[in-house]
């Protein structure tokens, strides 16, 4: 193979790139992801896994991924069921960590769930304060690992209704973060079915 003197810079100006080599890009980021690995056990016979600067690459093409992909929202990916009116003692501790005195707050529990097979993706509860027009919300989802993660609390102005509302958490939740961790638990486990 020829060797360059230098490392291959990208050209001056403005770059684009076509919808096939976006699809390209994308498909080959996810292939690294389940099938590329750098770090290897010599106490482990068979672990296979990827190092921290590994995650780092993957994690930055991903990121350049968002502004090429148009993925999804997540609110046209799930549905959720009526919220349900919670007791304080019911509420997650960072919520109620979150919300500290504020008087006239109202609890609700909403569980959501992808749209093709109704499977659990999580529950989103809400702290309301109706006279502010703000609402915090916590999500609780499980990942591969069947590990409970939790995203928020955060504040956020309250859209015109409740729908709109919960609508603007889901969409809200950083989906990349749990599938790279997702992806993570799946290399533990074919590490470890190795093994």
């Amino acid at each position: 193979m020829f060797e360059y003197s230098r490392d291959p810079r990208p050209r001056d100006g403005v770059l684009t790139i076509s919808q096939d080599e976006a699809q390209a890009l994308y498909d080959f980021v996810g292939y690294l992801g389940r099938h590329a690995f750098d770090t290897f056990g010599d106490d482990r016979p068979g672990f296979r896994g990827k190092s921290p600067d590994m995650l780092r690459h993957l994690d930055r093409m991903r990121d350049l991924l968002a502004n090429v992909m148009d993925y999804p929202t997540l609110d046209e990916e799930l549905c959720w069921d009526e919220p349900k009116p919670l007791a304080t003692d019911e509420v997650h501790g960072l919520l109620l960590t979150e919300i500290g005195n504020r008087p006239g707050i109202r609890f609700l529990e909403i569980a959501v769930y992808w749209n093709d097979d109704h499977r659990c993706f999580g529950t989103l509860q809400l702290a309301v304060d109706d006279e502010a027009g703000e609402t915090c919300g916590l999500f609780e989802v499980e990942d591969l690992a069947g590990e409970q993660v939790s995203c928020g609390p955060g504040w956020s102005q309250s859209g015109a209704d409740l729908d709109e509302t919960i609508r603007m958490f889901i969409n809200a939740f950083p989906m990349q973060q749990l599938e790279a961790r997702n992806e993570d638990c799946i290399n533990e486990m074919l590490a470890a079915k190795v093994a």
